[in-house]
């Protein structure tokens, strides 16, 4: 029937119903208008599309990335929607074999008689669904938003029954409301939500900034990352020569990361190993909805979510200059997808933590190298006092020990190929003996023998995190180190003008790997040491030189001293002798006896002098 055909009361009647709908669209859009928070803006939509049109219930569907994700029901719905969540009933936009994946794909209505027997129906428990929940018809609308499909409006009514023309414009002229609404919401809410990340992140920035140990800088970290995003369980690595090292977690992660640094000690940082390990290999984040049955963590990693009841996870990585220098998770105790949102404020203020922890780093290194320089001129001063080699090898093993925190250190030294007991700590005392026990004759090799032997051959550091367990170590010092309890170790070359000389080798009774920091301040130290060590010889073996000389010195003015008491008592003899041809010679004179004389007392002048000279 056309517009001629119909009566006066039938264009009364369109134009009543024409009004109604103006008005009821009016009245929804105030209210929808009115609303700013996205869950009120959704109730809105599913609650009067249904008094709209008279409908039994609705749902409403919203697209995260390319799948359609429950988000409203009127009361009449929400056991259908909580079972159609259950059941993991989910449509992807692409598939338009789907009535919800149809009508993304081509953007327009879709109505059905009887939902229960519809042919684009095909999941048996979405349609058991329906039949418990007693909807037949229905009809879906599109929610788009610059021609772009954004979700889906679904109405039901219990009732088999065909969708008016009228009805499924008013609910489409609705659902073009709805969606603006959603979009300004949505706009709205990044808006605050940017807002709030941004003061957030302002307020985290400044707590970084005022911290500079860098313990408290992790457990900023951690704390604040798991309150972004409304958890408990956060936790760090870092990287530490190629490791990711539990570095700090919160009190609801502790036991979590514990385990994991027992089950899988060291973790490789690659693509495809671990989360931790792929996200510092990739940097980017990773994220996933339940660690105790993604397949993509370790069978180990189930085992401790499962016993530590913890499910969604977001991992992202620490970037410093473009490198990673570790990684931070943040857990939930629920089954749970971080949003987009949640990831890039992570990601943004793990840059933050980075930079921080870069800061802390660079400042403790600082500090770090004024107390080395502070602690080896010390060191310095004390040896250059010190001239006994016994006394300098004490005060070198007890500070070298104090130097890196533990009481356990030993000197070696090389005495013509072998290595024999220079000094050690009170704690260390009994080591050396027992090392010689086993092995009396210890010789400069660098396989299969001790940890000083190796170092000496090699004039390299030897660096071990447990001794008990080095498989290069002969049998018989493996099974020394087990019965002293000694694990972490560090040994040095005492090396002189490239020469070596000796070796320093420190202890822990903890498995502890030495950092890089502590290996250059023992060899800082064991340079000092070797060069006071190697003056000390110097001076000992010119004093020794001195003592010769002297002794000689004393030998041969002893012996000149008895020589000259044995020739004393002829030549005086003789010199009494000349004196009295010289006396007679005089009395000569008187008589004139001419040469004679003068051959006579130059005879005895002569003499005389020659005595006087060897006395």
């Amino acid at each position: 029937m056309n517009d001629q055909q119909k009566t006066k009361k039938q264009l009364l009647e369109d134009l009543q119903r024409e009004r109604e709908r103006s008005i009821a669209l009016q009245e929804v859009s105030n209210k929808v208008v009115a609303a700013h928070d996205t869950d009120e803006v959704l109730d809105l939509i599913v609650n009067e599309a249904v008094r709209l049109i008279g409908a039994s219930a609705a749902t409403l569907r919203l697209l995260e990335g390319n799948r359609l994700v429950p988000r409203a029901a009127t009361d009449s719905a929400t056991a259908h929607l909580a079972v159609a969540a259950e059941i993991k009933e989910t449509y992807i936009a692409e598939d338009s074999s789907s009535i919800m994946g149809r009508v993304l794909a081509t953007k327009k209505p879709y109505l059905t008689e009887d939902a229960q027997n519809d042919p684009l129906l095909t999941s048996e428990a979405a349609r058991q669904n329906l039949q418990r929940s007693g909807f037949h018809a229905g009809v879906n609308i599109p929610l788009l938003v610059n021609d772009q499909a954004i979700g889906v409006l679904v109405v039901f009514d219990k009732r088999i029954r065909q969708w008016a023309e009228d009805e499924v414009s008013l609910l489409s002229a609705f659902a073009d409301q709805a969606s603006l609404a959603l979009e300004k919401a949505r706009l709205l809410n990044n808006a605050e939500r940017e807002k709030e990340r941004s003061e957030a992140l302002y307020q985290i920035s400044n707590k970084l900034a005022g911290a500079h140990d860098t313990d408290e800088v992790l457990d900023l970290i951690v704390n604040e990352a798991a309150r972004l995003v409304g958890t408990d369980a956060s936790f760090l690595r870092l990287l530490e020569g190629g490791r990711l090292v539990p570095s700090a977690a919160t009190k609801g992660a502790a036991a979590f990361l514990a385990s994991g640094a027992r089950e899988l000690p060291v973790i490789p940082v690659e693509e495809g190993t671990s989360l931790v390990g792929h996200v510092m290999a990739t940097k980017k984040p990773l994220t996933i909805l339940d660690g105790q049955i993604d397949e993509t963590v370790t069978p180990a990693g189930r085992l401790s979510y499962l016993q530590h009841g913890l499910h969604g996870t977001a991992t992202v990585p620490l970037l410093a200059n473009d490198q990673s220098i570790g990684v931070l998770v943040v857990m939930d105790s629920q089954v749970r997808r971080f949003t987009d949102d949640e990831i890039s404020l992570l990601a943004a203020f793990a840059d933050q933590a980075a930079l921080a922890l870069e800061k802390a780093r660079l400042l403790n290194e600082a500090e770090r190298e004024k107390e080395r320089s502070d602690g080896l001129f010390k060191i310095a001063n004390q040896l250059a006092a010190v001239h006994d080699t016994e006394e300098m090898l004490d005060l070198i093993v007890n500070e070298a020990a104090r130097l890196v925190g533990t009481q356990v250190g030993i000197i070696g030294l090389l005495r013509e190929g072998f290595l024999v007991f220079g000094a050690a700590t009170e704690a260390a005392a009994d080591y050396f003996p027992a090392v010689v026990a086993e092995t009396p004759n210890i010789q400069i090799s660098s396989e299969g023998s001790g940890v000083m032997s190796r170092a000496l051959a090699t004039k390299l550091p030897f660096i071990t995190e447990d001794l008990s367990e080095e498989q290069d170590v002969s049998p018989a010092v493996q099974r020394i180190q087990k019965r002293f309890g000694y694990h972490g170790n560090a040994t040095i070359p005492l090396l002189a003008n490239d020469r070596a000389i000796g070796a320093l080798s420190i202890f822990d009774t903890r498995v502890r790997r030495f950092t890089e920091d502590e290996v250059s301040l023992l060899t800082a130290f064991a340079d000092q040491a070797a060069l006071a060590l190697e003056k000390a010889r110097l001076l000992e073996e010119a004093e020794q030189a001195r003592d010769e000389a002297e002794e000689a010195n004393r030998t041969k003015s002893q012996f000149l001293a008895n020589m000259s008491h044995e020739l004393r008592t002829p030549l005086n003899a003789i010199i009494g002798y000349s004196e009295m041809l010289q006396e007679e010679a005089a009395e000569m004179e008187n008589d004139d006896f001419g040469p004679d004389l003068e051959r006579i007392n130059g005879a005895g002048k002569h003499l005389l002098g020659l005595i006087n000279d060897v006395l």
